[in-house]
């Protein structure tokens, strides 16, 4: 079972890649640029995170991590570049312009999008993640994998990370499996 974030939680950190080649389900979700589906994914390495823009603690964390990281890898001169994708799993709190300016708060390059709760299990359960979002007197609780998740230039889930990795780790250990998966391709 794959980690899952509640407000008011830490996350757990663990210095691990899960390496896997699996493919990807379609599936249909729409930033302030359009539609995103998984042929948005192709021709380029792209890190996934789920999380929504209410969420107090674990969400804005992780989202300046991943900030970091994207400095970190720039820095190291990471051959290519990597797309940041944001999926919110909360589309009626989070509506496509409000999602943009969330995630452009962390970085310019930051893509958010979202969608129908059925296109976005259908995400989820492609690359291993899980949502819940439950009733709490008149408001709802909305719970999430903290792992990021790394497609290849070829629309397949290519590793899980967990976000609380140490930074440098982290950079290196995406750097080397990149690197290394291009590699092994030409």
């Amino acid at each position: 079972m794959l980690p899952v974030a509640q407000p008011a939680q830490s996350v757990v950190t663990q210095q691990i890649m899960q390496k896997t080649k699996r493919h990807l389900s379609p599936f249909e979700l729409h930033s302030v640029h359009g539609t995103f589906d998984q042929h948005a994914l192709l021709g380029q390495w792209t890190i996934v995170i789920f999380g929504f823009t209410h969420c107090p603690d674990i969400c804005p964390t992780a989202l300046s991590r991943l900030a970091s990281l994207e400095t970190h890898l720039t820095t190291r001169s990471t051959e290519g570049t990597l797309a940041y994708v944001f999926v919110s799993v909360d589309p009626k709190r989070d509506p496509a312009p409000e999602l943009h300016k969330y995630v452009r708060y962390f970085s310019d390059s930051f893509i958010g999008v979202t969608g129908h709760t059925e296109q976005l299990k259908l995400l989820a359960r492609s690359v291993g993640a899980q949502f819940q979002v439950t009733a709490n007197s008149g408001n709802y609780q909305v719970a999430h994998s903290t792992m990021l998740y790394l497609i290849g230039p070829e629309g397949k889930l290519r590793g899980r990370f967990n976000i609380g990795t140490d930074l440098a780790e982290l950079a290196y250990q995406l750097n080397s499996f990149i690197n290394g998966a291009r590699r092994q391709t030409t």
